[in-house]
């Protein structure tokens, strides 16, 4: 669990935050819950059943997948249901920024994403930023 992270106030103008708002109070509270979320961490692949999500939230069931599809349909978010692993597409820059090869950071991103459960999305995370965050190996999709 982090012990802090980063909302910015541009969540609430920007294009995709006024897609989920579009999706109603149930996106909402399920885009600010995935960025703060006691499971989340900072590159924004996770482990999350659905479960979590519904009792964390106070959704129940219907109302979080309901606001995490919506999510998904802004660009915010994918969600592996077979791994029950979500992912912040945006988060790990938004959390981290752009770092130097030589920033400590960079080795911890690269462990973090290694001990991750199986995803559909490691390839494409990979891809998203190996170059930003000076990754050295990929791994496979599930």
């Amino acid at each position: 669990m982090r012990d802090y992270g980063k909302i910015s106030p541009q969540f609430w103008t920007g294009k995709t935050g006024k897609a989920i708002k579009a999706g109603g109070p149930d996106a909402v509270v399920v885009a600010v819950y995935l960025m703060s979320s006691p499971h989340s961490n900072m590159i924004g692949m996770y482990y999350l059943p659905m479960m979590y999500l519904a009792h964390e939230t106070g959704l129940g069931i219907e109302g979080a997948s309901k606001g995490l599809q919506r999510c998904i349909e802004a660009g915010f978010c994918r969600y592996d249901e077979e791994n029950e692993m979500v992912w912040v597409v945006e988060m790990a820059i938004h959390q981290i920024g752009e770092l130097k090869a030589t920033d400590n950071r960079c080795i911890g991103i690269q462990n973090e994403y290694d001990r991750l459960p199986e995803s559909l999305y490691f390839q494409e995370f990979y891809e998203k930023y190996a170059s930003i965050f000076h990754m050295k190996k990929p791994r496979g999709n599930t």
